[in-house]
């Protein structure tokens, strides 16, 4: 696994946490966490780095060669 394929996997999963979280405990809470998470994958856009690398990385998971050089 990739750590963009890690990214994925970990934002699919706190947006299903967010809606369980709004659903089931706090409309409020789950929807910041949703905005969280939204929040997070435009700056990842645009940086190439998502806070969950922190974890990821030390995990072994590496980049995907993009054939750029």
């Amino acid at each position: 696994m990739y750590i963009e394929n890690g990214r994925d996997l970990f934002r699919g999963i706190m947006i299903l946490v967010a809606v369980a979280l709004a659903w089931r405990v706090n409309l409020t809470a789950g929807l910041i966490l949703a905005v969280f998470v939204g929040m997070m994958t435009l700056q990842s856009v645009f940086t190439d780095w998502c806070l969950i690398d922190l974890i990821l990385y030390p995990m072994g998971l590496k980049k995907k060669l993009d054939g750029k050089g």
